[in-house]
């Protein structure tokens, strides 16, 4: 879509197609039902203000830093927020180990990356790293909702819907141009596939401990680097790509005790 769209624009809008067809699904298989504000608008608020810091953030980092290397800062905030926010707000363990892997992580991190990020703005690192956070700290609000994962994710993506109109007329963001453009059609693609995304991490993040789900979704990176090589001829080097691996494994460090002590299944949160 380059910069067709503005940050925050693109997401409005990526969130309202979203809901445009999301919410008829969920109606038909009747998944929606009524939402109790009085107990939930704290989560609900804070969902608003955590989508703020996603998805325009994000675009800009992407635009001016690369996919591989936004993807990569983005899901190591992703990680130590699962952690930190799961500890905070959902009563997860937060032991010395996922201390440790955090702090591998970023420091990993750091020194693959930095010699590197020559020509690379500083701000669109640091846009990566706070919509990663945002995105963290979003996903423990939806596993606290006590709602299934239909509705839970329509009102994500509602919040998303408020936040990034409002950031959207703050900022002063162009409208798109209306038409025949191959901009749209991208668009609507995404959407679909954010459809998909956002409701099973809303799913898994409802069955298994924030942390975990945080872990799975560095798949991500992996991905967001394939993509990058082929839609945008994108090399990363063979230390970038080792670099990846080392956060992958810095995240699992917290995870193999359990895994090997529950016999290869990770527990569902209860």
């Amino acid at each position: 879509m380059g910069s067709f769209f503005g940050g925050y624009s693109a997401s409005a809008i990526r969130s309202f197609l979203v809901l445009l067809i999301l919410v008829p699904i969920a109606l038909a298989y009747r998944q929606l039902g009524k939402v109790n504000w009085r107990r939930d608008w704290k989560y609900l608020v804070g969902m608003v203000l955590g989508s703020t810091l996603v998805w325009g953030p994000l675009y800009y980092a992407i635009l001016r830093a690369g996919i591989g290397i936004s993807l990569a800062i983005t899901y190591a905030g992703i990680v130590a927020g699962m952690f930190f926010f799961g500890w905070l707000l959902a009563n997860e363990k937060f032991t010395k180990d996922k201390w440790l892997s955090i702090v591998l992580g970023l420091i990993g991190l750091w020194l693959v990356f930095s010699p590197s990020l020559a020509g690379v703005g500083w701000l669109a690192l640091a846009a990566a790293l706070v919509s990663g956070l945002g995105s963290a700290f979003n996903s423990v609000l939806a596993k606290k909702l006590p709602y299934n994962a239909s509705q839970s994710t329509v009102l994500l993506w509602i919040a998303s819907v408020v936040a990034n109109v409002s950031m959207a007329f703050l900022l002063h963001e162009p409208r798109p141009a209306v038409g025949l453009h191959v901009q749209w059609a991208y668009m609507v693609l995404f959407a679909i596939a954010s459809i998909i995304a956002s409701w099973s991490f809303v799913r898994g993040i409802k069955l298994i401990e924030a942390g975990a789900a945080g872990i799975l979704g560095l798949l991500e990176i992996v991905f967001g680097v394939l993509f990058g090589v082929v839609f945008f001829k994108e090399r990363p080097g063979l230390v970038a790509i080792g670099g990846v691996m080392a956060i992958i494994l810095a995240a699992t460090i917290p995870y193999i005790k359990d895994y090997n002590a529950k016999k290869g299944t990770l527990q569902e949160a209860k």
